[in-house]
């Protein structure tokens, strides 16, 4: 059964402390352990109701230390991978991201999130057979930020402290598919996106390929002479270099 830590945090002026923590399951089977997203569903309810509610999520366990913050030391492992997308028309960017997710064929779900300062954006999580380390975490946010080829990325997508927030009115849709096995998933794409700039989808898009186009001049009596054609420019380059060599076609 696959077992997720959800870390709440209290969002302060300046850090976050944590708050509390829940296990919940990808699917319930049990009476013992309640649905992911049911969960989440149920603790954005009680945002509505209460005020004193915290808005900033890890699926991480942590250490209970009291005060403890979202800094590396308290971190112990985690159970899912967390992306989070920025963007003007984030309901496009949420199908982007659930399709390219429903083309690899791995259980998820999309959220509606937001920065620390409130602005809106959008949250994948993808669910793990098993826990993984620091460094396992990092690899596989790189593989999936990769093959999910959506651009906005939040900053720190990559790091397994990376919060996200929520507010009362965040949208919970889960998907069923596999869930991801992190050990096979490192060991598959072991020789693929090691160069890969964790920061490379953080900007807006792929940068398209400039398509120069020759300049049309014009005559002194005012009529367009366009560029010479491929052709043109083979002829002219074979005329030069036979004139080179002392040779001239009549």
């Amino acid at each position: 059964m696959t077992r997720i830590d959800l870390t709440r945090f209290h969002v302060g002026p300046r850090s976050y402390s944590r708050a509390d923590a829940y296990l919940a399951c990808w699917k319930a089977d049990t009476d013992n352990c309640h649905d992911l997203a049911s969960y989440m569903d149920g603790l954005i309810k009680q945002m509505a109701k209460f005020t004193d509610q915290s808005q900033a999520w890890s699926f991480s366990k942590w250490k209970t230390n009291k005060g403890a913050n979202n800094h590396a030391e308290y971190w112990i492992s985690a159970g899912a991978i967390a992306l989070e997308y920025r963007g003007k028309d984030l309901a496009k960017k949420a199908v982007a991201l659930h399709e390219a997710a429903v083309g690899l064929g791995y259980a998820h779900i999309v959220m509606d999130s937001m920065t620390r300062k409130g602005e809106a954006t959008v949250t994948i999580i993808f669910p793990l057979t098993e826990h993984v380390n620091e460094g396992q975490y990092a690899r596989l946010a790189k593989v999936l930020m990769s093959e999910l080829d959506v651009y906005q990325a939040a900053d720190g997508n990559c790091a397994m402290t990376h919060l996200i927030h929520v507010h009362k009115d965040c949208a919970i849709i889960r998907y069923d598919g596999a869930v991801l096995a992190p050990g096979a998933k490192i060991k598959e794409t072991a020789k693929l996106y090691q160069s890969m700039d964790a920061n490379q989808f953080c900007g807006a898009g792929k940068r398209a390929i400039p398509h120069i186009v020759e300049p049309t001049f014009t005559s002194h009596d005012g009529l367009f002479e366009w560029s010479n054609t491929d052709e043109e420019k083979a002829q002219k380059t074979a005329d030069e270099l036979l004139a080179s060599i002392g040779v001239k076609l009549s």
